[in-house]
């Protein structure tokens, strides 16, 4: 769903399956398995235009980051934030 997400971006879908794995990394287990099973897409800038105006998804986003330990991405570390990847 997330790769298809990329051919045809919905920013309304795109919210709900953030929302979702959000909600999965409540869950300690769920959590270590998104560590090796989260898209790429999600770890990198590839929705960075369909999260531009909608800053509940983009936090949403950066707490899931956050919750799997992903703060191996190079600009979530230089810049201290998911906001930082974001190109205005």
């Amino acid at each position: 769903m997330v790769a298809a997400l990329a051919e045809q971006p919905s920013s309304r879908l795109l919210k709900h399956i953030i929302r979702c794995y959000l909600r999965l990394s409540d869950n300690p287990r769920a959590c270590d398995a998104l560590r090796s099973c989260l898209p790429d897409m999600l770890r990198d800038a590839t929705f960075n235009s369909c999260l531009r105006e909608d800053p509940t998804t983009r936090r949403w986003l950066q707490q899931l980051l956050h919750n799997v330990g992903v703060n191996r991405v190079p600009a979530l570390q230089a810049g201290g934030g998911f906001d930082h990847m974001i190109v205005t």
